[in-house]
């Protein structure tokens, strides 16, 4: 049995919301303790040096983030060759991101002939640094913004393993609507079910409203939050990935949240390429 299999039978007789509000019971996966103790390193000499020894405790981790540190994305002058050199050089915040990045793709991992798990993180991966750049414009905390943009989806992973005979179901629906097929199907969608193993891993509440409200429009009264900066990266990042055929919608979706954001769509537009730009190089080493 896997690590996020039901723990009795009776729970596959279940209907689908006894099954979400049961979700709590559910064996899911610890965070790992080192993306947990990294968390909590600031950028400063001290702490740098700590954080290094952490990391070097593993070493296929200090692999990959060398080899994400090399990539051509960053663009260094000369190779990194040791993981504090790559702190210095990157900055220990950047680092931490790709940690963040390698650690979250590495605990669910998932096998399902109509899920594409490469493209799942490299959407993921996007949205989490355009949403970064959008804290940047706006004062939100950016290991928030970067976090929560990495997990708005993560509720997609929790269908495909609790739930893979109605995944296969919602894949094949031709409704263009997924949230509304989702709920039709099972009872519950991707966002709930998101937001629950949020809490389970005791993330700040902040990212688990995140979760939960990214793919909530905006009204005349909300507030600036981490919220509302995952629901503009996410569509920012799907009309990027879609190029011309983002749909009037989706575009006017996008100018209604920017507006509110106060960001120019030319700014937002770049950021959300320059992010598909990350995702290409962390998916591939990953």
């Amino acid at each position: 049995m896997s690590t996020l299999e039901h723990p009795d039978k009776a729970f596959d007789e279940m209907d689908s919301k006894d099954k979400v509000a049961r979700l709590h019971l559910v064996n899911l996966p610890s965070l790992p303790t080192l993306l947990m103790e990294a968390l909590q390193y600031t950028d400063d000499n001290q702490d740098l040096t700590a954080f290094a020894d952490k990391i070097s405790q593993d070493p296929p981790m200090v692999v990959r983030i060398l080899r994400i540190a090399n990539s051509p994305f960053y663009g260094m002058s000369r190779e990194i060759s040791s993981l504090r050199q790559a702190i210095v050089l990157l900055g220990l915040n950047r680092v931490r991101y790709m940690l963040l990045g390698v650690c979250f793709s590495n605990i669910l991992p998932v096998r399902h002939k109509d899920f594409d798990y490469p493209l799942f993180w490299h959407h993921s991966m996007a949205v989490a640094d355009c949403a970064r750049q959008l804290a940047v414009y706006t004062g939100i905390g950016q290991d928030i913004a970067f976090t929560a943009g990495l997990l708005h989806d993560i509720g997609l992973l929790l269908i495909v393993l609790l739930f893979p005979d109605d995944f296969s179901r919602i894949s094949n629906e031709p409704h263009p609507n997924k949230i509304e097929t989702e709920r039709r199907i099972m009872g519950f969608d991707h966002v709930e079910i998101g937001s629950k193993a949020a809490k389970h891993w005791n993330l700040p509440v902040a990212i688990q409203e995140a979760i939960e409200q990214h793919e909530t429009p905006p009204t005349q009264e909300s507030a600036l939050s981490p919220g509302l900066l995952i629901y503009a990266a996410n569509l920012l990042v799907i009309a990027a990935e879609q190029g011309d055929d983002s749909g009037l919608e989706r575009q006017e979706a996008i100018a209604c949240v920017l507006d509110k954001l106060a960001i120019p769509i030319d700014q937002a537009t770049l950021w959300a390429n320059t992010s598909l730009q990350f995702a290409d190089q962390i998916v591939v080493i990953i």
